[in-house]
This record gives structure tokens, C-alpha cells and sequence, in this order.
């Protein structure tokens, strides 16, 4: 493990990956894992190489990467959309892709995305290595390993996502439509099984998606996970009482009964 940021490039044109790979090379954090120009070339490549992240064109010949996001078995890698086509975004987001790349790539959009992924995957790489002389740091390294898979207390949550002034939104699909939903409207968000409802300034959205992939998109410190089924806008709390929180439009969320509940209303109340 050389405690980098493997990166796999699926494109069916050779300029797309020359880009890539100088984009690649400039952040000494990311490693360049290979290339494949087709989608039946990744289907081979993306179990063998295992990468972080896989930059993966949409419209290719014989396997679209949309057709190749249907097939794959990549849970541990990151997708970062990249095309010329800018209406694939929409359906890119239905696969709950990490983020999209308009084509050409510049470095300060492709730098804002892998550095999305370097904070979803908690900078695990690196903090394993650092734990080597540090026992704390390889316990918290452990956790943040997994958190952008599976659910996690809210006191964890608030040590590995941090929030960045840029993304003030996110694309919500429901009724088979796309919703541009801003963060500063969200009063919170509800898990139901294998769907979420989304309750904000407008209404509530009901939409496929899992908690965990929730707490990776909405950021930290202003979200707080609460209860394995809520995750809470600070700014949108009229009042707390007990393990009751009150929200601005007048609904109410459960904080859980566990060791954690301290630490969650310290993130609810801090300045």
C-alpha cells in the first residue's frame, strides 16, 4: 500500500486520458492506476486494480459507462463522471456518482473532486500510515475507512466531513425529476429503508438513496446526525427538549439514546 489515492481512467479517447493522467500527476496524493479504453476492458480491470476512484467517460461504444455503472462491482470505488455532455449529469446523479466533470477537465474543478473523495474516504490511506507511531490516530483512521459506505454515530461524522463554502447545493432525483436543493433550506432528512425524504423550504422529496450516502453529501459542521434515522440542519432548530428537537416548521426529530447523545448536542449547539 503506498498510501495514495488510486485512480483508474475509463475512456474511449486517448486525449481524455493523457489530461487525466497530467491532472493525475500533479497532486502527490493520487497514484495513476491505469487505463481502459472501453467498458468491457473495466468490467476486467476494475476488480483486479480495486481503485478509489474511477474517472469513467459516458458515452462510449458497445457499454455506455451509464450500462457499465448497471453492471459493475466496484462498492469501494468513487465514481467521478467526466464527458462533454452535460446532460448526462442528470442520470450520472441517479447512480449516486461522487461528482461530474465537464469536458475539458480543468485542474480546479478536478482538484475540487478528488478532494471530495480524499475527505469521503477520511484520508484513510494517509492516516493508516501516520498511525503507525500513533495508536490514537489509527483507531480514528479505522472508522473513517468505511464511512462513506456505511452509517456512523454523528460524533464520528463530525471529524471526517468538512464543509466547503463551494457546495451550497445538491441535485435530488424524485418523481422523475431532478430537484436543485440548497443546503440552507433543508430542515432535515429522514431515512426510510432504502429511501430518504428530504423535508425542506418547498415541501419533502422522497428519493432513492441510503443515510450513509446522505451524511457524505450534506455538510459538516451544519448537519448533524442524530438518530440512525435523522440527520438535522443546526440552523434550522426552533428548540431542544429532552431527546426532542423542535425544527423551525414545526416537525419533530429524535436525538438517540445512546453514548454518543452528548456529543451530539454539543454539534447541535456550538457556535
Amino acid at each position: 500500500m503506498t498510501g495514495k489515492i488510486s485512480c483508474l481512467i475509463v475512456d474511449d479517447e486517448e486525449p481524455a486520458h493523457e489530461v487525466l493522467k497530467f491532472l493525475i500527476s500533479k497532486l502527490s496524493w493520487l497514484n495513476y492506476a491505469g487505463s481502459c479504453y472501453n467498458a468491457l476492458e473495466a468490467l476486467e480491470m476494475i476488480p483486479e486494480v480495486k481503485p478509489d476512484i474511477i474517472f469513467l467517460d459516458v458515452n462510449m461504444p458497445e457499454l455506455s459507462g451509464l450500462d457499465l455503472l448497471n453492471i459493475v462491482q466496484a462498492p469501494d470505488s468513487h465514481v467521478i463522471m467526466t464527458t462533454a455532455y452535460p446532460e448526462y449529469a442528470v442520470d450520472g446523479f441517479s447512480f449516486d456518482v461522487t461528482a461530474f466533470l465537464l469536458k475539458p477537465v480543468g485542474f480546479d474543478r478536478f482538484l475540487k473532486a478528488v478532494t471530495k473523495v480524499r475527505r469521503l474516504l477520511g484520508d484513510s490511506h494517509l492516516a493508516h500510515e501516520r498511525s503507525r507511531s500513533d495508536a490514537q490516530t489509527t483507531a480514528v483512521a479505522n472508522d473513517m475507512a468505511h464511512t462513506d459506505r456505511q452509517p456512523a454515530p454523528a460524533a464520528q461524522l463530525s471529524e471526517h466531513r468538512t464543509e466547503t463554502a463551494q457546495e451550497e447545493y445538491m441535485w435530488i432525483r424524485a418523481d422523475r425529476k431532478m430537484y436543485c436543493v440548497w443546503f440552507k433550506d433543508i430542515y432535515f432528512v429522514e431515512g426510510l429503508k432504502d429511501y430518504v425524504k428530504v423535508y425542506y423550504t418547498d415541501g419533502v422529496l422522497v428519493t432513492l438513496a441510503s443515510m450513509a450516502a446522505m451524511t457524505t453529501r450534506l455538510p459538516s459542521p451544519t448537519f448533524v446526525r442524530t438518530h440512525r434515522s435523522y440527520i438535522v440542519n443546526r440552523n434550522m432548530i426552533k428548540m431542544i427538549e429532552g431527546n426532542m428537537v423542535t425544527m423551525l416548521n414545526g416537525m419533530k426529530v429524535s436525538i438517540a439514546v445512546s453514548p454518543t447523545r452528548d456529543e451530539v448536542l454539543r454539534q447541535l449547539t456550538e457556535r
